[in-house]
């Protein structure tokens, strides 16, 4: 066993962890760490675009579901976010010339999102990007081990 004054530990990297603090939380930290750097790999491709990962994803969602309109709170649902922050994303995209807002006639109270003509071409490169970031996830799995995992992670949902 090593004493550890007489051991000399390289300087940490900014995403290491206290050692008691990732044995006392694994799992969380494992989560954490995934999805930061999922996050981070595809806010550089995004970031081409002038977007990040998640307005990214906002457009993507906007566009598969808005043949039956989405509202804001569509957004906030499935993104897990107050409204107030998705009113922001909706402004700055909307400023950006990627999304418009319209408010319907039926209910003046509520307006459906729709993407722009200018956002539509970007949905593929979207889907390649997260497409990417999502290999990267099992790189150097078998399929076997691939299909495991994502068995695991649904489980991991249906528990929270």
């Amino acid at each position: 066993m090593t004493d550890r004054k007489d051991h000399v530990e390289a300087e940490p990297e900014a995403s290491d962890i206290d050692e008691s603090t990732r044995a006392a939380t694994p799992f969380s930290n494992l989560f954490r760490e995934i999805g930061i750097k999922m996050k981070a790999s595809a806010d550089h491709r995004l970031k081409e675009l002038g977007l990040n990962a998640q307005q990214g994803q906002m457009i993507g969602y906007i566009y598969e579901h808005q043949e039956r309109g989405v509202i804001q709170a569509d957004l906030a649902r499935r993104f897990s976010r107050t409204g107030a922050s998705i009113t922001s994303m909706l402004q700055g995209l909307e400023k950006n010339g990627y999304v418009r807002r319209r408010v319907q006639e039926d209910n003046e109270r509520q307006k459906k999102v729709y993407i722009t003509d200018k956002a539509e071409p970007l949905i593929s490169e979207f889907n390649e990007i997260f497409k990417e970031a999502e290999n990267r996830v099992t790189e150097g799995m078998t399929a076997e081990e691939a299909q495991t995992l994502q068995r695991l992670l649904q489980k991991v949902v249906s528990n929270i």
